[in-house]
């Protein structure tokens, strides 16, 4: 599990939309393992948002922020953040708990579906990025933007210049991937007797904590994955050819089709001949048996 947030300078820096950010458990060579599920045996971090330190606005437009705290993401190791959007915010003045559960997703290929498989070439499945993931495929199609209007990048953006297909962005689900579903619920903070004693602490007032700090809280429920995988119903519909005398045998759907005289041959059904009552049948009255009466044919085997 790896958390980007605005925070802790004890943590791996990361570049987003938002600037510089922080990224909790980032290298998947030296991962930090959870040895037990529940409240206490994750990560629990107090920040000081220091909103004395916002940028004053002087207009409003589309990246204009009014909010206090910090945006925070939970994502695997082989996606970069993608923190503007997916992130989830912490308010300060309260201690936030995020509970986590890991989900692990399959999804099926063409033609069953529509997600992204691995090329298996032992290449990087994205310039700049060591892996494929939407993330990752979306500030690609960011940066290609950028490029063919400015000939720039942004800081957060790949440092690969290639050039850009100039076509539509299209970024597939990858057929593997983590997730991790999350329930948030949180308590006000501080009480009064821990106001003073932080206001002691950090050389500031009640009300500056009380507007500035908070406490995030991320744990795993229980030391378990939930893993749903797609399976196909049905192969792909396969073609046989025969000699011509052989009946066309074909099956599409699980409904096989065979030839109508082999039909005949093989049913179990009694041969009825003309409909109950005395009269010719009226299913499809226009098909004659070569050597029976109008009708037959069809009846023979539909008892």
């Amino acid at each position: 599990m790896m958390i980007a947030a605005q925070g802790d300078k004890q943590m791996s820096k990361v570049y987003t939309r938002y600037g510089k950010c922080y990224t909790f458990n980032a290298d998947p060579q030296s991962s930090l393992p959870s040895r037990a599920g529940g409240m206490g045996s994750g990560l629990e971090i107090m920040l000081d948002i220091q909103q004395e330190e916002y940028l004053p606005i002087w207009r409003e437009t589309n990246e204009t922020s009014f909010e206090a705290g910090i945006r925070v993401q939970i994502h695997s190791q082989e996606e970069p953040p993608y923190i503007h959007q997916l992130g989830f915010g912490v308010s300060p003045g309260f201690q936030t708990f995020v509970s986590c559960q890991e989900q692990r997703l399959t999804y099926l290929p063409q033609p069953w579906g529509n997600c992204r498989a691995e090329s298996g070439l032992g290449e990087p499945e994205l310039q700049g990025y060591s892996a494929y993931s939407v993330s990752a495929c979306r500030l690609r199609c960011e940066k290609e933007a950028v490029l063919q209007r400015c000939h720039c990048r942004m800081v957060h953006m790949p440092d690969s210049l290639g050039g850009g297909s100039g076509g539509p962005c299209f970024c597939p689900t990858p057929c593997n991937l983590t997730r991790y579903g999350k329930e948030i619920s949180m308590v006000r903070i501080p009480n009064r007797g821990s106001a003073r004693y932080l206001a002691r602490k950090y050389n500031r007032n009640e009300t500056y904590i009380r507007e500035n700090f908070l406490v995030l809280d991320v744990f795993f429920e229980a030391l378990t994955s939930e893993a749903t995988e797609q399976r196909a119903a049905y192969g792909l519909l396969k073609r046989a050819w025969r000699r011509p005398k052989t009946p066309l045998r074909t099956s599409t759907g699980g409904i096989s089709t065979l030839g109508l005289q082999e039909l005949k041959e093989q049913s179990p059904c009694p041969s009825r001949g003309r409909a109950e009552g005395g009269g010719a049948s009226s299913l499809l009255p226009n098909h004659h048996h070569p050597h029976g009466p109008p009708g037959g044919l069809f009846e023979d085997f539909a008892c």
